[in-house]
């Protein structure tokens, strides 16, 4: 296996692994009502408004992640990170 291989390799698994733990906080800092499966938890509806905002919010979150994306692809490829060491 190349060096460039097995650098790319361990850059990957240390992402996984950061990725790991960002999911772990937020799996414990996430309240246990929002883990319970709908059928499940016995709430009040939601009223108009805020159920919109919680729509408007979920068809959104897509595109800005995909903005996220691209952002760090553009800065990356303009060498940002290596100059703001």
């Amino acid at each position: 296996m190349s060096p460039r291989a097995r650098a790319v390799r361990r850059a990957w698994a240390r992402g996984m692994a950061r990725l790991a733990g960002l999911l772990g906080v937020a799996l414990v800092l996430a309240p246990a009502w929002a883990l319970a499966c709908p059928t499940c938890a016995e709430r009040a509806p939601e009223s108009t408004g805020r159920s919109a905002l919680l729509v408007g919010g979920m068809l959104l979150l897509p595109f800005l992640l995909v903005a996220l994306g691209v952002w760090a692809a553009w800065r990356a490829a303009r060498g940002d990170a290596k100059r703001g060491r």
